[in-house]
């Protein structure tokens, strides 16, 4: 399916191992950071309603990612570009899972 499409892009001789390799390293990277972006948005959630971080955690699934997240962005200092990036994000991880 699409891999295939998408393969017949690269050289004939490509380096598929470095290939590899690149995209484990950016994909455990990008896994980090988004750990800390995460909690780190949910302290402030939590500091801002004055509860514990368990409580802001409770909703599961789809509440987190778009309630508790976007409320979070709400409350905060320039969210207009804060929400822009993170529906932003929320296209691409979209479109990213098309490649996987």
């Amino acid at each position: 399916g699409v891999l295939l499409a998408l393969s017949s892009y690269n050289q004939f001789h490509n380096n598929c191992y470095k290939d590899a390799l690149a995209t484990s390293m950016v994909n455990c990277m990008t896994s980090v950071l988004s750990g800390f972006v995460i909690f780190s948005v949910l302290g402030y959630l939590a500091k801002q309603q004055g509860v514990g971080v368990d409580e802001v955690v409770a909703q599961e699934g789809y509440g987190l990612v778009f309630v508790a997240y976007a409320e979070a962005l709400a409350t905060m200092p320039g969210n207009v570009f804060w929400s822009i990036i993170f529906f932003f994000m929320i296209v691409t991880l979209g479109l990213d899972s098309t490649f996987g």
